[in-house]
């Protein structure tokens, strides 16, 4: 019976190196192992969601504030996620005028028959409704960022002036909505 499964186990053992084979360039050679071949590191155990077209992360959530000089949650060379500035430059987070009226997101960059840059480059300076649950303020911003992180519990970052229109403070509850691509930036009356 050892020698059955001693058989067995050496052509699965055969089987498996020569799978591996094709996929391994190594210069040198581990011993195989009569363990079930497990799955190859390049395809994912679970597959990241895919979208058909790029969809809002939160249609409501808490709201955060962040970018211009005078934000110190980031370093002074670090960069925008989105390529909004002329031809698809990535522009620096500091160099935000607060006054100005953007946002943050955690977008989706999983989108069926788009690559990641192409979904970041369909985000960049797209228009978002964002309403004080509140008082019933809203501001059309432009998308420009990826954020807040995930640790904050914060689904939105936006300007100081689009929060100081919005007469919001860090946490507080508003909506969020694709905004027409013709609406100018700023409070919506």
């Amino acid at each position: 019976m050892k020698e059955a499964k001693g058989g067995s186990a050496k052509k699965a053992s055969k089987a498996s190196a020569k799978s591996q084979s094709t996929r391994k360039q190594a210069s040198t050679v581990k011993p195989q192992s009569t363990a079930p071949e497990a799955p190859a590191a390049s395809e994912p155990r679970s597959a990241p969601v895919v979208d058909r077209e790029p969809k809002l992360p939160a249609g409501n959530g808490k709201l955060g504030i962040f970018g211009g000089p005078k934000d110190r949650g980031i370093k002074p060379d670090d960069k925008l996620a989105l390529p909004t500035g002329p031809h698809g430059v990535y522009e620096r987070v500091r160099s935000l005028n607060p006054k100005g009226f953007y946002c943050a997101m955690r977008w989706n960059y999983h989108v069926e028959h788009l690559t990641p840059e192409e979904v970041k480059r369909w985000w960049a300076n797209k228009k978002l409704l964002v309403t004080n649950k509140k008082n019933g303020n809203a501001v059309v911003v432009r998308a420009v960022d990826y954020g807040p992180h995930e640790n904050t519990g914060l689904d939105i970052g936006i300007s100081p002036g689009a929060a100081s229109s919005l007469e919001v403070e860090i946490g507080d509850e508003v909506d969020i909505a694709l905004a027409d691509p013709k609406d100018p930036l700023g409070p919506v009356s």
